[in-house]
């Protein structure tokens, strides 16, 4: 049993090493087997997981309710029916009827999503921007409605196409722009920590214990290394096979 863990713990490190560091192969700018390998089996294993789990909700969940109570789960029969049309895309002469589900959803898609914008983008920015300047809070809490509010209408200011700018607008529109500086500042560096720490936590795998973990990652980098340079020195015409576009 031990030998069993000992080796799915070595494919685990061998398998995520040859993905992981085949997948930073696209910044080196040269075509990489490494890299269409990780590619493929990512998209693949996303796909695989998809079927598997949808299938095993259908089987699990849906089925059972709709045997249960048949006339009472109508919407539940006309959804899984809409959902099975979608697999006829696979023959051309029943194509046609897979666009039906397929616009349904797009069209319920686009509807959903315009009225969650309509609130969560514009209604509700527009009432957590309506603050109480004075009163109803502590001293902090009146400094960030004051700081909110003033940014908003300085912000405004830098969207001024039609106004030359000058005098005391051209001092806002400056202010404005500072402002949408470091807003978007602060939006990239909570998107580059995220991913941060992803990669930290990804590299803890590799690097840690260092025997055999270090171990292992180096000699994996050092074959992809060479493995991908002697198929583009010697090779080129395996190379193209291996990289499909």
């Amino acid at each position: 049993m031990k030998m069993v863990m000992d080796l799915y713990a070595w494919g685990v490190l061998i398998l995520g090493t040859v993905t992981t560091f085949g997948l930073y192969m696209i910044l080196s700018g040269v075509d990489s087997p490494w890299f269409a390998f990780a590619e493929h089996a990512f998209v693949g294993c996303a796909i695989g997981l998809t079927v598997v789990v949808s299938t095993d909700y259908i089987f699990r969940t849906i089925i059972p309710r709709i045997t249960a109570n048949p006339t009472g789960q109508w919407p539940m029969i006309i959804s899984l029916i809409l959902g099975l049309m979608m697999l006829l895309r696979v023959n051309k002469s029943t194509l046609y009827l897979a666009r039906i589900p397929i616009t349904l959803s797009a069209a319920v898609g686009v509807a959903v999503g315009i009225r969650a914008q309509i609130f969560t983008g514009i209604i509700n920015q527009i009432r957590a921007t309506i603050l109480p300047i004075f009163g109803g809070g502590s001293l902090m809490d009146m400094i960030a409605n004051i700081t909110v509010v003033l940014s908003v209408f300085l912000v405004f200011t830098y969207f001024f196409y039609t106004t030359e700018m000058k005098g005391t607008l051209a001092t806002a529109n400056k202010i404005g722009r500072w402002i949408l500086y470091l807003a978007f500042g602060v939006l990239f560096a909570q998107t580059y920590m995220g991913r941060l720490g992803l990669l930290l936590g990804r590299m803890t795998l590799f690097l840690f214990p260092t025997n055999p973990n270090l171990y292992v990652t180096l000699i994996v980098i050092a074959v992809m290394i060479v493995t991908t340079w002697l198929l583009h020195k010697n090779y080129p015409e395996l190379l193209k096979k291996l990289t499909p576009e």
